[in-house]
């Protein structure tokens, strides 16, 4: 039976460092995909994914329990992936997709930049919304988005496409 993400959170916190390996094996391939999205190298999105883990084990303390811990450590996917897109890559960051990555901008909070994108997506329709939220936050491919909602791969391109452009207008 699985345990509460919570329950394994406190015993982490607790000093029960066994514990994470619940975490780690929970979200591994859902990060790892995640962090595919954005750098299309599968030992690059590996060690990201695996530099992310490190990350929110360290950081733990830190982490705001009113989010769930999937969203916290995906944003440290999406973080270290950029970070690492910046730094070997620049010229492939998409302007659009910069934009809608909840990341901080000079000179913005984060925890209130947060707050205006998951409003902004909550305000798009249902289909677009929902396609945003498992691509970016539960880490699916356009490709597992279509198997779950049982339509073509082509409706969800669509509907990001569609779903990033109102975002980009909402966000600007």
């Amino acid at each position: 039976m699985k345990q509460n993400e919570q329950t394994i959170i406190n015993q982490i916190v607790d000093g029960d460092a066994n514990a994470y390996s619940e975490l780690i094996d929970r979200y591994k391939e859902g990060l790892y995909r995640h962090c595919f999205q954005f750098v299309r190298d599968e030992a690059t999105a590996e060690d990201i994914a695996q530099e992310a883990f490190i990350h929110a084990y360290t950081h733990l303390g830190k982490y705001n329990k009113t989010y769930r811990f999937s969203t916290w450590l995906y944003k440290i996917g999406t973080n270290l992936a950029l970070q690492f897109l910046r730094r070997n890559h620049p010229r492939l960051l998409e302007e659009d997709e910069v934009d809608l990555v909840i990341s901080t901008l000079p000179g913005t909070d984060q925890l209130s930049r947060d707050n205006e994108v998951r409003s902004a997506i909550a305000k798009l329709p249902t289909p677009l919304g929902q396609a945003i939220n498992l691509y970016y936050f539960e880490g699916k491919s356009y490709n597992q988005i279509a198997r779950l909602l049982k339509m073509p791969e082509g409706t969800i391109k669509a509907r990001m496409h569609r779903a990033k452009k109102q975002l980009k207008e909402m966000l600007s």
